[in-house]
């Protein structure tokens, strides 16, 4: 079996990982980025935006085509409801809040990385071995067989998200014992008494930490999180009743419904950065703003990326340049969700 080898691979096709390969290709290395599903896939997200965001993307990335944005290209800002108030209180933002399609938008970044793509490629184990890495990856064939595929590098990057199958082959007891937070959202063509310009957060007993509607042209997307599997559906059921009392929701049809866990790292001051020469960004780093993630995972896979660079010139490991240079970063994500 043929080995092919490359100086960094970068594990995951989002943010994160196309900050990481973009940084390492504009410095000279060989890069290649695999992602599990084919590109563009989907993404639970809302799909809005910071100016911090869209400024990092224009200016490495170039301006956004049309096609990444949603039917509705930018929201007014944020609606709050709650028990107390017998109104949703309406609050614009200084700046219109870009609205994108993630499959689209982290499609864009990828493609514009410049490195080299393994899409529809999952990652099945990771190894140390001398002088770098071995990397084993499988592809799903059409008649439901799977090719092997085996790659080397000195350096490899996680940016495969909160439940980083990386981070499980080289450090299986990295997040043992953490919370753990389900997400669900789903999609419906459907009727809602709610301003579509923006983003509408309804805070009520019984529907989780995070109730969220946002509406994309005719569909309206609903989604809660909570603290284990069961009390989220619980959650979502108890949500969707009260948008149909309080606000008229008249469901036509679900189109379509998605789920995500992950480990709640950031809330506990817990970043997993990595070991040696394996780094980790983004989600599977544990970073986040709050709600908002991807401003994170840029910054972290593009610093990541600079300490691969310097480990390079310096001989030296890269876990202990980019402890130093994520620290900011880490800073800000534990300010972000000081109450």
């Amino acid at each position: 079996m043929a080995v092919k080898s490359y100086d960094t691979i970068v594990i995951g096709a989002g943010p994160a990982g196309a900050a990481t390969s973009r940084r390492l290709v504009e410095g000279g290395m060989k890069t290649l980025l695999v992602e599990k599903y084919k590109l563009p896939r989907q993404k639970m997200c809302s799909g809005l935006l910071s100016r911090w965001t869209v400024d990092f993307v224009h200016r490495y990335f170039g301006p956004m085509p049309e096609t990444v944005y949603t039917e509705t290209p930018f929201l007014k800002g944020f609606g709050f409801s709650f028990p107390s108030l017998p109104e949703t209180v309406l609050a614009p933002t200084k700046n219109p809040l870009p609205y994108v399609r993630r499959d689209q938008f982290d499609c864009f970044l990828a493609r514009g990385s410049g490195a080299e793509i393994k899409d529809g490629v999952r990652l099945t184990g990771l190894e140390h071995e001398k002088g770098g890495f071995k990397v084993l990856c499988g592809r799903l064939r059409k008649d439901g067989k799977t090719t092997r595929i085996i790659f080397k590098a000195k350096y490899v990057v996680a940016a495969d998200g909160m439940n980083s199958r990386a981070i499980a082959c080289l450090m299986p007891d990295a997040r043992r014992g953490m919370p753990v937070t389900t997400g669900i959202q789903k999609f419906y063509r459907a009727e809602i008494d709610l301003d579509p310009n923006y983003f509408h957060l309804v805070f009520h007993p019984n529907v989780g930490f995070f109730p969220w509607v946002n509406m994309k042209g005719e569909r309206v997307v609903v989604g809660v999180s909570g603290l284990e599997h069961r009390k989220a559906i619980r959650y979502y059921d108890s949500f969707v009743a009260l948008l149909q009392q309080k606000f008229g929701l008249k469901i036509k049809e679900l189109l379509r419904e998605e789920a995500m866990a992950g480990y709640m790292m950031a809330y506990l001051n817990h970043f997993v950065l990595g070991q040696g020469n394996f780094l980790a960004a983004g989600d599977a780093a544990g970073f986040i703003h709050g709600a908002e993630g991807i401003s994170a995972a840029l910054v972290s896979g593009d610093l990541a990326a600079q300490a691969i660079l310097q480990a390079d010139r310096l001989d030296s490991k890269a876990l202990g340049l980019y402890r130093k240079l994520v620290r900011p970063e880490v800073d800000r994500c534990l300010d972000n969700l000081n109450p």
